[in-house]
């Protein structure tokens, strides 16, 4: 299994919209690349004085799956991520294999 993992720290004041516009818009569109077989949205659990940070897994069955998203779907979801939420949405990808 090989996973591609998305971080997130969002301004305080935007979390709320923010998780709105994922749950309506952004994890639709990631799902709908048909690339993966599930996924997983987490909430880090952090003091009260860091800005909220979540993570995004997206789970592919095959290295191909994951190839076939990163060549032909990624740049252009996560300019849309961009573009919608600029400095207000720090985020990076990486990826991962499932090795247990």
């Amino acid at each position: 299994m090989h996973v591609y993992n998305i971080s997130f720290q969002i301004t305080p004041n935007l979390q709320e919209q923010w998780l709105l516009w994922m749950k309506s818009k952004f994890i639709p569109m990631l799902v709908a690349t048909d690339c993966f077989q599930s996924h997983q949205f987490y909430e880090l659990e952090l003091t009260s004085d860091q800005s909220p940070t979540y993570t995004m897994q997206l789970f592919a069955t095959t290295p191909e799956n994951l190839a076939q998203f990163t060549e032909t779907f990624s740049s252009s979801l996560l300019d849309e991520l961009q573009k919608t939420w600029g400095d207000q949405c720090f985020h990076f990808v990486t990826t991962m294999r499932i090795v247990n």
